[in-house]
C-alpha cells in the first residue's frame, strides 16, 4: 500500500521536529516524508508530518496561521529566553496585571517587528544561528515580520503568566514574550509551549506517536488527511475526457465563467491546484501544482 497525505502528529516534550519525522518514516515504512513548522525540542503539540506525495504541499501548511498556549515566568533572563537557558538577569517581580493589558493591546491584532533570537535554526552565512550562540559568538541579525492576529492573557499565578497567541508563520513566541515583559520593565523566560493549532490541524485530533505504532497498515492510511482536503480553495470539475490533457499540465481554454485559483478534479479524481485566467478566447487553465499520481507511477 502506498501512502501520501498528511498527519496531524502531537510532538511531545524531549524530542526534535527531526526525530518525530524519523520516528513516522519507521512507522510508514517510507522516506519520502517531511514536517511543516518545527518546533522547539522542550514544545509540544501540532506537528503537521507530510508523506509522499504531500510532501508537495509542506510550503503551503507553512503559510497557515498558528495557535500557541505558552507560559511566561517572570523574574530572570536567560540567553536561550527560555527555561532551558543559561541566567543572564535576575530582578524582583513587579506584577501589575492592569499595566499587561494594557501592554499586550501594542501586539493584539498587529504587525510587529522581531529580532530573532540567538538560539533559534536560522542561518548566517551557512551556519545556524544556535551554532555560534553555543561558541558565545552573537552576530548581526535582521529585523523580521511577523502579525499577531490576537494575544490573549489566559491566567495569572505567583510570578508566570499563561498566553494564548494566535500569529503567523515566522512569529518567535519566545521573544515575544521578551518584548512584553522588557515593556512592563520587568525580566521573564518563556516556560513551556504548546502549538495548539496550525492551521486546519487541531491538537485534539493530534495522533500520538505510541498510538501510530500500535496501527495496522489499514488503521495508518485511514489516519491520513488527503492533500485535497488541506487546500481551501473552490472545487471545479471538467470532462473526464480532458482528464489526460489536464494531469500532464498543458494549457487549455475553456467556456466557463469563473476565474481564479481552484482544486482542479476531473471524472472526480483530484489533479491538483490550478488557475483560471482571462483571455479572449475563455478561460485558460493553468496547472500550479500536479498532485495526482497512477498506480503505474509507484
Amino acid at each position: 500500500m502506498s501512502f501520501n497525505g498528511i498527519i496531524n502528529v502531537y510532538k511531545p516534550k524531549g524530542f526534535t521536529s527531526r526525530d518525530v519525522v524519523n520516528i513516522v518514516r519507521k512507522i510508514y515504512k517510507t522516506k519520502k516524508v517531511g514536517h511543516a513548522g518545527t518546533l522547539d525540542p522542550n514544545a509540544t503539540g501540532v506537528l503537521p508530518i507530510a508523506i509522499g506525495n504531500a510532501t508537495k504541499i509542506v510550503e503551503y501548511i507553512q503559510s497557515m496561521g498558528k495557535c500557541y498556549v505558552g507560559e511566561m515566568t517572570l523574574g530572570i533572563e536567560t540567553d536561550t529566553l527560555d527555561i532551558w537557558g543559561g541566567s543572564l538577569n535576575s530582578k524582583e517581580v513587579y506584577l501589575d496585571k492592569n499595566q499587561f493589558f494594557e501592554v499586550i493591546k501594542e501586539y493584539d491584532n498587529k504587525k510587529i517587528s522581531q529580532i530573532p533570537p540567538m538560539y533559534s535554526a536560522l542561518k548566517k552565512n551557512g551556519k545556524r544561528l544556535y551554532e555560534y550562540a553555543r561558541l558565545g559568538i552573537e552576530v548581526e541579525r535582521e529585523k523580521r515580520e511577523a502579525e499577531i492576529y490576537s494575544l490573549i492573557i489566559l491566567n495569572f499565578y505567583d510570578n508566570k503568566i499563561r498566553f494564548e497567541v494566535n500569529c503567523s508563520k515566522g512569529t518567535y513566541i519566545r521573544s515575544l514574550f521578551n518584548d512584553i515583559a522588557s515593556d512592563t520593565d520587568n525580566f521573564a523566560y518563556m516556560s513551556s509551549l504548546c502549538r495548539s493549532k496550525y492551521g486546519i490541524f487541531k491538537i485534539e485530533n493530534a495522533f500520538s506517536l505510541e498510538r501510530l505504532k500500535n496501527f495496522n497498515e489499514n488503521q495508518l492510511y485511514n489516519s491520513l488527511m488527503k492533500i485535497e482536503d488541506v487546500f481551501e480553495y473552490e472545487r471545479i470539475d471538467f470532462d473526464k475526457k480532458y482528464f489526460k490533457h489536464i494531469s500532464n499540465g498543458l494549457r487549455k481554454t475553456f467556456d466557463i465563467e469563473k476565474e481564479g485559483i481552484f482544486k482542479i478534479y476531473c471524472d472526480n479524481i483530484f489533479i491538483g491546484i490550478g488557475e483560471l485566467v482571462s483571455e479572449e478566447s475563455g478561460k485558460l487553465l493553468k496547472m500550479i501544482n500536479i498532485f495526482y499520481k497512477s498506480d503505474s507511477d509507484d
